[in-house]
C-alpha cells in the first residue's frame, strides 16, 4: 500500500513537470509592524535550495517567521470537553518586529502547529526543497514527543491540513515569499504514511544570515507553556536581545490575553519558565516595563 502512494504521488508530480522525488541577528528589532508595505514582485535574493544543516537536537527556523506571530500563543482546548475552535483569518496583516511585513490567510497556528512545522522541515535532512518527503505518522509523532493514540494520528492530521492550507505573504524588505506553509500533503489511510512537499521559494529566509537553530530538549522542556515557548522561539534569534516592552510583547505573540495587567502576570511567569529551562536571566523593570532578557552562551543561527 505505502508503494502504491509514493508510485502515484511520483507519477503526479512527473506528470506536473516536477521530477524531483525523494524518500526519506539583525538587532533592528525595535518595534511592531501593522500596516503593510506594498507586497509586490520584485527582485529575489538568493534562495536556498537546500535547507541549512543541523545537529539532530536542532530545528531550523527562519527568523522571520520567529520573530512575529505567524504561530502565535492561543488558549488551551476547554476542560469541559467542547471542541477547539480557532478563529479564521483571512489577509489579515500580523503583529512583527519593524522590518517584516506578513500577511496571512488560515486558521489561527499556535506552538503546536510550529513544532510540527519544525519536524517537517527537518525531515528534508539535505533534500532539496520541493522534493517528496515521506514518513509514518507514528514515528513522526514520537520525534515531536507525541504519544501514538488514535486522537494524536487525528491531532497530526489536523495540522498538518492547517499548515497546507495557511497562505503567508512574508517580506523583509529584500525577501519575499508568498505561498502556502506545505505546498502539498498526501496520507495513506491503512498505513498512516504521509508525504508533504514545500515551495522550493520558501528557501529565500534560509540563506545565510536569515534562520536560528532551536534546540528540541528546551522547546520539549516548555512543552505546554504556549507563551514561554513563544518567548523561546523570538529570544533565540538575537544573541544580544533587544528589550521590548511588554505591550510589544502582547501584539508581537498574539495572545489572546488582551489585558495588559492579565498579559503581565503572565508573561512573568513564562519568563521564570524560559530561565529555568535556557538559562538565561530574564526580568521586567517594574519602571520603565521593558522586558530584559540576558544570554550567557550564543544561539546557533547563521
Amino acid at each position: 500500500m505505502a508503494n502504491t502512494l509514493e508510485k502515484r504521488i511520483k507519477a503526479i508530480h512527473m506528470h506536473g513537470g516536477q521530477p524531483r522525488v525523494s524518500e526519506g541577528g539583525e538587532r533592528t528589532l525595535d518595534g511592531i509592524v501593522h500596516e503593510p508595505t506594498a507586497l509586490s514582485a520584485k527582485s529575489f535574493s538568493p534562495v536556498a535550495s537546500v535547507l541549512p544543516p543541523v545537529a539532530e537536537g536542532q530545528r531550523a527556523m527562519a527568523n522571520a517567521i520567529l520573530r512575529g506571530s505567524l504561530f502565535g500563543v492561543l488558549s488551551k482546548k476547554k476542560s469541559n470537553g467542547q471542541q477547539e475552535v480557532r478563529k479564521y483569518e483571512k489577509k489579515v496583516v500580523k503583529a512583527t518586529v519593524r522590518g517584516l511585513t506578513l500577511m496571512v490567510t488560515g486558521e489561527q497556528r499556535d506552538q503546536t502547529d510550529l513544532d510540527v512545522f519544525l519536524e517537517c522541515l527537518h525531515r528534508h535532512k539535505g533534500l532539496a526543497l520541493g522534493s517528496l518527503i515521506k514518513f509514518k505518522g507514528g514515528n513522526f509523532l514520537s520525534a515531536i514527543g507525541r504519544s501514538q493514540g488514535s486522537s494524536d494520528y487525528k491531532w497530526l492530521d489536523g495540522v498538518l491540513h492547517r499548515l497546507a492550507t495557511t497562505s503567508i505573504e512574508l517580506s523583509d524588505g529584500r525577501r519575499y515569499f508568498q505561498g502556502p506553509l506545505i505546498a502539498k500533503t498526501y496520507r495513506d489511510e491503512d498505513t498512516h504514511e504521509y508525504i508533504i512537499v514545500f515551495d522550493p521559494d520558501i528557501g529565500v529566509f534560509f540563506v545565510d544570515g536569515t534562520w536560528t537553530g532551536l534546540l528540541v530538549e528546551e522547546r520539549r522542556a516548555l512543552r505546554g507553556k504556549q507563551l514561554a515557548l513563544w518567548l523561546h522561539g523570538t529570544y533565540s534569534t538575537q544573541d544580544a536581545p533587544f528589550a521590548y516592552k511588554v505591550e510589544t510583547l502582547l501584539n508581537l505573540c498574539d495572545s489572546e490575553t488582551k489585558k495588559i495587567f492579565h498579559f503581565r502576570a503572565s508573561l512573568k511567569k513564562a519568563l521564570s519558565d524560559l530561565s529555568v529551562v535556557t538559562g538565561w536571566t530574564c526580568w521586567i523593570d517594574e519602571k520603565t516595563d521593558l522586558v530584559h532578557v540576558v544570554k550567557t552562551k550564543a544561539v546557533r543561527h547563521e
